[in-house]
């Protein structure tokens, strides 16, 4: 063999460029190694993928806080039914103003539902001057009814804040636009049955939930505060034949001082007495407290009155 002659490449790539059939028997292994690396990965990190990560879609109604406005209750005055049917000029000027103010930023100054804040409400505001779709009715009393419940599907809040005079001031104005239904006696002496309009209606006081909860709160402490000083104060009798008779006839003092502090503390010895007997555990004593006498009644009333004040 001569050292000068230079040695052949086993593979000629080249050649493999003029027919690359011959790369086919590359790809097996090629396949082998990636399945292979992907294998190890998932084995390494089998846990983290395993692992079920589901953002929660629904909201937790219990962290839903809606705070309510401090406010004084009050006695809505009557409405005069006639003003119904025959409303006065300055009764539907004065819905106008009430319009303007509550509604014209989504039915639009003419109610036709083009009013700026409505421009991005889905569904879009009712057009008012439509005889079509109305989800109770045009009928003076359906219209009503949509300001007193408002329609939550179409995202129309309810008005029950408004007096019943201005609601039926808006409602006037309202009817301006077009021909509506002509007010009939029927429909106001319905209204005036469904929603005593003729007698005015009763608007309760109203707290912010924060400061219930508190007052709440501070009444459950004091009375948790009571309840201990009227143990204590039992334990520490000596002598006292209220006492002794409390402590052989009781099975639970709590109970036995909240029956009477809360329920009978400002009722007469006899009405306490009937009370008791008539359920002798829930009021926190023995069903022998039934035996006691008339003078062992008294002791046992005095007692509880000068132990619970």
């Amino acid at each position: 063999m001569s050292l000068n002659k230079k040695p052949k490449d086993e593979l000629k790539f080249r050649e493999l460029l003029k027919n690359p059939i011959r790369l086919y028997g590359w790809v097996f292994p090629l396949f082998f190694v990636i399945i292979l690396l992907f294998g190890i990965y998932f084995v390494t990190n089998l846990n983290q993928i395993s692992f079920n990560e589901q953002a929660v879609g629904l909201t937790d109604t219990t962290n839903i806080k809606k705070e309510i406005e401090l406010k004084k209750g009050s006695i809505n005055v009557s409405v005069d039914l006639k003003l119904i049917k025959n409303p006065t000029p300055d009764f539907t000027a004065n819905g106008k103003k009430l319009y303007e103010a509550a509604c014209m930023a989504c039915h639009g100054d003419k109610g036709l539902g083009d009013g700026t804040a409505g421009a991005m409400l889905n569904p879009k505001p009712r057009n008012l001057t439509s005889t079509d779709g109305w989800t109770f009715g045009r009928n003076i009393d359906q219209l009503y009814k949509a300001l007193q419940e408002g329609i939550i599907k179409n995202g129309m809040a309810a008005y029950e804040y408004l007096p019943a005079n201005d609601r039926l001031a808006i409602l006037s104005y309202i009817r301006t636009f077009t021909q509506f239904p002509p007010v009939t006696d029927e429909q106001v002496v319905s209204l005036d049955l469904t929603y005593r309009l003729s007698k005015g209606t009763v608007l309760p006081n109203k707290i912010p939930v924060r400061i219930a909860a508190n007052k709440l709160i501070d009444e459950n402490s004091l009375s948790n505060k009571q309840l201990l000083r009227f143990e204590s104060k039992i334990y520490q009798s000596q002598g006292n034949a209220g006492a002794d008779i409390l402590k052989k006839n009781s099975l639970d003092y709590k109970k036995v001082f909240t029956s009477f502090s809360r329920l009978v503390a400002k009722q007469s010895l006899d009405k306490y007495v009937s009370v008791v007997i008539a359920n002798p555990v829930n009021s926190g004593f023995s069903p022998a407290v039934v035996q006691l006498s008339k003078e062992e009644w008294k002791m046992l009333y005095d007692y509880l009155k000068s132990s619970t004040m």
